[in-house]
């Protein structure tokens, strides 16, 4: 995905290992979420490293120290993990936070998980590179997704479909059965999730059509590159 090039108003997401790691890549910047177990040699280069929070499917803090020596890229995560790493390069995000990098912008959100101040994200494509993020009114009509990380359902997440209209749901969690109610709440065009056999192809888009009919199921395998929008 490093060497994939996206086209103007097209996303590329591509999972790089067995766990939770998410590449989003856009025109301008490369967003590595949760990585872990994966070969420093694969990541050539990043934006910006997020981890969402501190289980170990989702961080590993030497491997995310290196990653970032090796990108020079800023790691954006929860104000626990940014205490536990120690590093200049390292911002701590509330929910409520915005920031602006390279041409998109990410806002973090309430992840209902357990652990210290969990973190879901709505990436989306910024506007103008001289605006700095945080007001309302900033979304354009590029492409946004939501990465709720592996927050369970609540009924809030109406309110992102109102906010935000995400395009996509990015769901890397253990049920895809929430992740259907999940999209019933935020109406998603794209559900995007992890394949793993067949089986779990059938699931998803039973439990899709079932629980949010207006969303397309998509599943990919590891190291897939799936871009948005398909044509």
């Amino acid at each position: 995905i490093f060497d994939f090039e996206v086209s103007p108003g097209k996303v590329a997401i591509t999972w790089f290992n067995s766990y939770y790691g998410i590449i989003v890549k856009t025109p301008g910047a490369i967003l590595i979420f949760d990585p872990v177990k994966v070969s420093l040699e694969e990541c050539i280069r990043a934006s910006a490293i997020v981890i969402t929070h501190e289980h170990l499917d989702h961080f590993d803090p030497k491997l995310a120290k290196e990653l970032q020596q090796k990108t020079e890229a800023p790691i954006l995560t929860t104000p626990f993990i940014a205490a536990s790493l120690q590093n200049e390069n390292v911002r701590a995000l509330r929910v409520g936070d915005s920031i602006v990098i390279e041409d998109t912008e990410l806002y973090a959100l309430r992840c209902d998980h357990p652990g210290n101040e969990p973190l879901s994200f709505i990436v989306s494509r910024h506007p103008s590179p001289d605006k700095v993020g945080g007001g309302e009114g900033l979304l354009d009509s590029g492409i946004t997704i939501y990465h709720p990380s592996d927050s369970g359902v609540f009924p809030e997440m109406i309110q992102i479909a109102e906010k935000y209209t995400p395009d996509i749901l990015l769901y890397v969690g253990a049920s895809l059965g929430n992740a259907a109610q999940i999209a019933r709440l935020v109406r998603p065009k794209v559900a995007v999730s992890f394949y793993t056999d067949v089986g779990s192809e059938r699931n998803f888009i039973e439990a899709m059509r079932r629980e949010a009919p207006g969303t397309q199921a998509k599943l990919i395998k590891r190291f897939e590159i799936y871009q948005y929008p398909e044509s």
